[in-house]
C-alpha cells in the first residue's frame, strides 16, 4: 500500500511539473524551452514562444550539455549576433545527488578570437539550479566560454568551446538552417525541474569484464581441525587449575594448556582401604614421633659424652706435651712420658667413639625426620587424593573459548562437553549449489562472498580475499538436491563468525570488454527491458535493450546502449511515466 501511495505521489508531481511547463508557454512569459529567465535582452525560444525582439525570431536556441566530474551543465542561448544582448540559461546539477546548485557564485569568462579574456560574476542563481549571465559580443568569430562555479555544493570549471558569434542576423539564420536536423525517435523531454524533483542520477555505460554467477546460500563454518569440544575422560568433581580460574569465554588458550581438573570418586573398596591406610598411617606417625623423642633424648646424652671426651683429649695432649718437655730437659722419666702418651691415646679413642655415636645419632634422626614428614603428607588424605587422582583436562588446539559449561565443584559426567574451543583465524565458507547447475561449474570456480550482516560488503574469494577453493561435494543431498561447495578464507579482522549466514555467487562464464550499465538503469516496460539515454540535458531517448550477463550490480548490454552514453538510474521510472504521455512523442520539444 505504501509503495502504491508513493507511486501516486510521483505521478502527481510529474503531472504538476509538466503542467507548469505548459502554463509557462501559454502565459506568454519570456522563456527559453520552458525556462523562465526574465532576461533584459531579446528572447530566444522555439516555435510558439513569445519573443522580446531581435533579429533571430523563430530560431531554435543553441543548447550545450557538458559534464565534469562533479557537475552537469545544460545551457541554452540564442544564435549570437555582434552587438545584440544575449542571455545564457545555465542550469547546473550536482551529479552525485541529482540536486540543483542552490547557492554560490558563477564567474562567466569570455575569450574572443583575438583579444583578452573578459568576465563578469553573478553572486547567486536566479532560482535553484539556474544562472542567467547576459553578454553583448563585440566581435564575430569563434569564442571560448568558461563558467566557474564556486559554492558549498561544488567548486568546478566548465569549458565551452566553439561558441560562434555572427556578424549579422542573416548569417545566424543561415547557420540555423544548416544545423536543422530531424529529431530522433522515441524522444522523452524531461525538464531539469522535473529531474531535480526526483533527484535523477546518471551513469555512464562502460566496457567491463562481466562474469555470470550462480547465487547460492552459504554459511561460515570452522575449518576442519579448528573446532574442538573438550570433555573429561572420567566422571568426577570439576575444579579449576591450581591457584587459577577456569578460562573465560572469549579467552585465547594454547594447545596443551591445562583448562581444569576432574577428581573421580573412589569405589567403596578403595574407600575402606583408604580408611585402613589412614589408621595405619596415623599409628606410624605416632610411632615415629616416639622414636624421634627417644633419639632427641639420646642426642643430649651423646652431646655430654662428646664434651667430656673433648675435655679429656685436651687435658691428655697437654700432659703429654709437658712430660715430653721435661724428658728433653733431663728432669722427667721415661715411665711418666710413656704413661702420658698412653693416656692421650685412650682420650683420643674416647673422643672418636663419642663423635661416632653423635654422627650415627644425627643420621638416624635425619632419616626419622624425613620419614615423619612423609608420613604427615601421607596422612593428609585430601593431599594424597589430589596427588594421586586429580586428572588434568587440556586444550587439544589453540583458539578462543566459546563455551564454558561447568562451575567449580560441580559433578560432571564422563564425556560431557565442558569447553568448546574455536580457532577462527581461517574459516570455511560452505555453499549449496543445485545439482542442475553442476554442468556450468569449472574445476576450481571463482566466487564472490557477501554477508547479510554487512549490507554492501562483498569480496572476491580467490582474489582480494586471498582465499582458496577447497572442495566440490561428491554426494547430492537426496531431499534438497544440492551439492556443497567449500572455500577457505583468512579471517584477520574476525568479521567472519562461525555460523554466520552468507551468500556466494559462483562464477560460471565470463565475457570480456562488453558494454555494461547499472541494473538500476533497466526498467521493464510491457515485459521488455528498456533504458533512458540522455541525448542532451533535457532530452532522453527510450531504448529497448538486449541484456546479457548480470554481475555485481551491473548488466551486460548486448544492444541498445553504446559505451560512453549516459543512462538514467535513479529516476528512471519517472522517465518511463513521462514517456507514456502523448505529448512526449511529438516532433517538437513541447514545454
Amino acid at each position: 500500500m505504501q509503495d502504491c501511495l508513493r507511486m501516486l505521489a510521483l505521478v502527481a508531481t510529474l503531472t504538476l511539473v509538466m503542467a507548469a511547463g505548459c502554463d509557462r508557454q501559454t502565459q506568454g512569459q519570456s522563456e527559453l524551452h520552458g525556462h523562465d529567465h526574465h532576461g533584459g535582452g531579446r528572447g530566444h525560444g522555439g516555435g510558439g514562444h513569445e519573443q522580446d525582439g531581435g533579429g533571430d525570431e523563430g530560431l531554435e536556441p543553441i543548447s550545450v550539455t557538458m559534464f565534469t566530474p562533479e557537475l552537469l551543465l545544460f545551457m541554452e542561448y540564442p544564435h549570437l549576433v555582434v552587438g545584440e544582448p544575449a542571455d545564457f540559461l545555465a542550469h547546473f546539477s550536482v551529479l552525485s545527488t541529482g540536486e540543483p546548485v542552490r547557492s554560490g557564485s558563477l564567474t562567466f569568462e569570455v575569450t574572443p578570437p583575438n583579444g583578452p579574456r573578459v568576465k563578469s560574476t553573478l553572486d547567486g542563481p536566479r532560482r535553484d539550479g539556474l544562472f542567467v549571465p547576459s553578454w553583448v559580443f563585440k566581435t564575430s568569430g569563434e569564442h571560448k566560454i568558461r563558467l566557474i562555479i564556486s559554492g558549498p555544493q561544488a567548486q568546478d570549471v566548465v569549458h565551452v568551446d566553439n561558441v560562434i558569434v555572427h556578424a549579422n542576423v542573416h548569417d545566424a539564420e543561415h547557420l540555423a538552417e544548416s544545423m536543422a536536423a530531424k529529431e530522433p525517435g522515441y524522444v522523452v523531454p524531461f525538464l531539469l525541474e522535473q529531474q531535480w524533483k526526483v533527484q535523477l542520477l546518471l551513469a555512464t555505460a562502460t566496457r567491463r569484464t562481466m562474469t555470470h554467477r550462480i547465487t547460492a546460500p552459504a554459511r561460515i563454518v570452522p575449518k576442519h581441525g579448528t573446532s574442538a569440544v573438550v570433555s573429561p575422560p572420567v566422571a568426577g568433581r570439576f575444579s579449576p587449575p591450581r591457584d587459577e580460574h577456569f578460562p573465560r569465554v572469549g579467552q585465547r588458550v594454547e594447545a596443551g594448556e591445562v583448562l581444569a581438573y576432574v577428581e573421580p570418586p573412589l569405589p567403596a573398596t578403595d574407600a575402606v582401604q583408604l580408611m585402613a591406610n589412614q589408621t595405619w598411617m596415623q599409628s606410624l606417625v605416632l610411632e615415629i614421633a616416639f622414636r624421634k623423642l627417644a633419639l632427641d633424648t639420646k642426642a643430649a646424652e651423646i652431646e655430654n659424652e662428646v664434651r667430656a671426651a673433648t675435655a679429656k683429649l685436651v687435658f691428655a695432649k697437654k700432659a703429654k706435651d709437658r712430660e715430653h718437655e721435661l724428658l728433653n730437659k733431663g728432669i722427667g722419666t721415661d715411665q711418666r712420658h710413656d704413661k702420658a702418651e698412653q693416656d692421650l691415646k685412650l682420650a683420643q679413642a674416647g673422643y672418636d667413639a663419642a663423635m661416632a655415636s653423635k654422627r650415627a645419632n644425627d643420621e638416624v634422626r635425619k632419616q626419622l625426620g624425613d620419614l615423619h614428614a612423609k608420613a604427615d603428607i601421607g596422612f593428609d588424605i585430601s593431599a594424597g587424593r589430589a596427588a594421586r587422582q586429580h586428572l588434568p583436562i587440556k586444550a587439544p588446539i589453540s583458539g578462543v573459548v566459546v563455551m564454558s559449561a561447568s562451575v567449580e565443584g560441580e559433578q560432571v559426567e564422563e564425556h560431557t562437553p565442558v569447553f568448546r574451543i574455536v580457532n577462527a583465524d581461517r574459516v570455511w565458507v560452505r555453499a549449496n549449489v543445485s545439482e542442475f547447475d553442476l554442468g556450468l561449474l569449472s574445476a576450481s570456480p571463482d566466487a564472490t562472498l557477501s554477508l547479510p550482516a554487512f549490507p554492501g560488503w562483498q569480496t572476491e574469494i580467490l582474489g582480494e580475499a586471498d582465499g582458496r577453493f577447497v572442495h566440490l561435494g561428491t554426494v547430492v543431498d537426496e531431499v534438497s538436491r544440492v551439492v556443497p561447495i567449500t572455500y577457505e578464507l583468512p579471517n584477520p579482522d574476525g568479521r567472519l563468525r562461525v555460523g554466520m549466514l552468507a551468500e556466494v555467487q559462483v562464477a560460471t562464464k565470463r565475457a570480456e570488454d562488453v558494454v555494461a550499465i547499472p541494473q538500476e538503469a533497466v526498467v521493464m516496460d510491457n515485459g521488455r527491458p528498456i533504458a533512458f539515454v540522455m541525448l542532451e540535458g533535457e532530452t532522453f531517448q527510450r531504448r529497448e535493450l538486449e541484456l546479457g550477463i548480470r554481475d555485481s550490480g551491473f548488466v551486460e548490454i548486448v544492444s541498445g546502449v553504446e559505451a560512453g552514453e549516459r543512462v538514467a538510474t535513479r529516476g528512471s521510472y519517472a522517465l518511463k511515466l513521462a514517456s507514456q504521455s502523448p505529448s512526449s512523442f511529438g516532433a517538437g520539444h513541447v514545454h
